[in-house]
């Protein structure tokens, strides 16, 4: 079953079927005006064309996988599936200009001079793949589609194939018919070199290479101006198709509470989300200090250690009513906590003062307890 598309999606998709079916038509009259005429070149150009065609259709299947919701078997969701399809497209570049340089190479020892009619549909073709060029390009960058503008610089360099062709069948009527498939090895070459490097880039995506410098920029300046936001680093981000993930570190103020470190953090993720398309998902880890990346965090007793221990001395103490609250904060390698105790209302201040203080040295003789601030409630 096809996934449902959003608009990205939808233009995508009618991007590429204007791509078909021009493609279905130019290797058709390239191809038959091709061997007429005998223009290698024309013949040549004809196999690229038909190259588009296929990625147009590796192009479309990607479209349709990449943009289908997050399931259990891909919690990341399938964005990867669109640089699956753009290396495939690569590939089948890759070939297709073995192949047109072989076929060129064998056409060097018997050339022939093709007809006229050749000329016209090699003009024709620049002008209609360059317009396709334009087209998908736009889209592709109007949705920071990688498979998108790679199938755009099929088109390109189906457009500079056409021009190189063009210019060796030209030659080739004018009187120098080695020209014919020395132009058709031309196109080879390029065509190669445009696959392996879309290739390249394919790779780079599938193995989580990090985005460009000034997409980190912006994502710097977001974060500048979220409140409650003293510091940040560690940001990340990679792509997953037409879509990014980001995930970094912020620090907050220390003693504030988790509620408030959590609206912190949505602040976060809202404003990149809503102030950067590109980017779909992101993932806010909460720092409350700056702990240095090289030095592994000291891990302390859990908070429900402490909280028995410091109940077990509270009960010593006949004059406090109950234990209300414990904070844990454990900052600079040290752990502070604050404690609240009931006593009776009657008690008189000075009285109640006295009970805390004795309070606070004995959880203050505990090994692992720095300081003891303690509240009183009366």
């Amino acid at each position: 079953m096809l996934a449902p598309l959003d608009q990205s999606g939808k233009e995508s998709v009618q991007v590429t079927v204007v791509g078909v079916v021009a493609n279905l038509a130019l290797s058709l009259l390239k191809g038959v005006v091709g061997f007429i005429s005998l223009s290698s070149a024309l013949i040549a150009d004809a196999i690229h064309s038909l190259s588009d065609l296929l990625s147009d259709a590796v192009t479309l299947w990607a479209i349709y996988i990449s943009r289908k919701p997050i399931d259990n078997s891909h919690p990341y969701g399938h964005g990867k599936f669109e640089a699956v399809g753009t290396f495939f497209i690569s590939l089948m570049l890759i070939l297709a200009g073995f192949g047109i340089a072989t076929h060129s190479i064998n056409q060097l020892n018997e050339p022939v001079v093709p007809g006229i009619l050749a000329v016209w549909i090699a003009a024709f073709s620049i002008v209609s793949k360059e317009l396709l060029y334009r087209y998908a390009s736009y889209v592709g960058h109007k949705h920071q589609s990688r498979i998108l503008l790679a199938n755009a610089w099929h088109h390109r360099t189906d457009a500079i194939s056409s021009l190189v062709a063009l210019a060796g069948i030209v030659g080739a009527v004018l009187g120098y018919p080695l020209l014919d498939p020395i132009a058709a090895i031309v196109v080879s070459g390029w065509i190669i070199k445009t696959g392996l490097a879309i290739g390249y880039e394919s790779l780079m995506e599938l193995t989580d290479k990090g985005v460009e410098q000034d997409i980190l920029k912006s994502i710097n300046e977001v974060l500048t101006e979220i409140k409650g936001v003293e510091h940040f680093h560690k940001v990340r981000a990679r792509r997953m198709g037409p879509y990014m993930l980001v995930d970094l570190h912020i620090e907050v103020a220390q003693t504030i509470s988790v509620s408030v470190s959590h609206q912190i953090a949505e602040r976060v993720r809202f404003s990149i989300v809503n102030q950067i398309p590109s980017v779909n998902e992101v993932l806010v880890h909460v720092d409350a200090e700056n702990h240095p990346e090289e030095n592994p965090v000291k891990l302390m007793r859990p908070q429900k250690e402490i909280e028995a221990e410091i109940q077990v001395i509270v009960n010593t103490f006949q004059e406090i009513e109950a234990l209300t609250h414990v904070l844990c904060h454990y900052l600079n390698e040290t752990l502070t906590v604050e404690i609240g105790i009931a006593v009776d209302p009657i008690r008189q201040i000075i009285e109640a003062k006295e009970i805390a203080s004795q309070l606070k040295l004995k959880i203050e003789l505990v090994d692992d307890i720095q300081t003891a601030d303690i509240h009183l409630e009366i």
